[in-house]
């Protein structure tokens, strides 16, 4: 992927306490911070991870209602407050076993409300599923519904959603941040190795149609401004007939004009990695895109198994 990066010249961009050099090549484009403004996630490593459902009852209760026809499971994890203000972020996943997604959202420490949502394979049916523009309402509604039955406060009020997908997933994302509505009360973004799209028809190759990029273009610049965090963790695995996650997200970045910093081996834990080792990496305010090597199942899987810990790296830089 970095080998489909223009040459670029050599430049030096000065701003208050920053100095950026980029230098140019036919590899990558290097960025180097002598200095930096805030404090930038580091990108977690991703060997392989055993994984398997749980022996026991996980820590909470699981909720399973019906939206016209699809199953959700709301989560309350043990210990789950909503304050007196009524005030709750909602988190949600999309496209994973639910006790998988829980493990993982436990793992990484939440202790608020986790919807699931995972209907079947291809991205096609998360797509259709939020088609219909006032489903996430609805499930928003029924969540405070539950909640509230539970014992929260009676003007209980969902303020913030965080998203998490996998794979295919992104098909329900994508259709979300489309909404101006809910585009207000996104908060956090995090795509495991969960974003494609169809082959643009005027070019040749696995170059995505920017009519599927477009809609994250958006969310990528409100989190380069600072005012949400778009987390993207991809690996390099070939499709054939349609854009790689590889190619979509070196669309996206290239749409807002990210850096991207090739990481060497012994720079970081997850460049060492002997399988799926970090390739490059592009930050930009809370915009980040992390690149990992491997072109097969498991290197695709990989993502799925970590998302825990790419949550608990932007936890741990302050992350909004």
């Amino acid at each position: 992927m970095l080998n489909n990066i223009p040459k670029t010249a050599w430049r030096v961009i000065t701003a208050p306490c920053v100095v950026i050099l980029i230098v140019g090549s036919e590899a990558a484009m290097r960025l180097e911070a002598v200095s930096s403004v805030g404090r930038q996630p580091t990108p977690p490593p991703m060997p392989r991870r055993a994984i398997a459902p749980p022996q026991k009852p996980l820590p909470g209760e699981s909720i399973v209602f019906d939206d016209k026809g699809s199953q959700f499971t709301l989560f309350l994890p043990d210990g789950w407050k909503v304050p007196s203000s009524g005030k709750c972020t909602l988190t949600i996943h999309f496209h994973s076993a639910i006790w998988h997604a829980i493990q993982e959202h436990l793992r990484r420490g939440l202790k608020g409300p986790l919807l699931c949502f995972y209907p079947g394979e291809g991205s096609s049916i998360y797509k259709q599923a939020f088609e219909d523009t006032s489903r996430l309402k609805r499930l928003m509604d029924k969540s405070v519904e539950e909640m509230i039955r539970r014992g929260a406060p009676a003007g209980t009020h969902i303020t913030a959603v965080d998203i998490s997908s996998f794979s295919a997933g992104y098909g329900a994302v994508r259709e979300i941040v489309k909404s101006p509505e809910y585009f207000k009360i996104l908060r956090r973004i995090v795509l495991c190795d969960s974003m494609y799209a169809a082959n643009d028809p005027k070019a040749s190759g696995h170059k995505p149609d920017p009519t599927q990029i477009n809609p994250w273009i958006p969310l990528a610049n409100a989190a380069i401004a600072g005012n949400k965090t778009f987390a993207f963790t991809h690996s390099e695995v070939p499709t054939g007939t349609y854009a790689n996650s590889a190619a979509c997200a070196l669309a996206v970045i290239k749409a807002v004009g990210a850096p991207i910093l090739k990481v060497t081996k012994g720079s970081l834990p997850a460049a060492d990695d002997p399988e799926f080792p970090l390739l490059y990496r592009s930050d930009k305010g809370n915009f980040h895109i992390w690149g990992y090597g491997g072109i097969d199942g498991q290197a695709h899987m990989t993502h799925a198994r970590h998302l825990g810990d790419v949550w608990m790296a932007l936890d741990a830089a302050g992350c909004p």
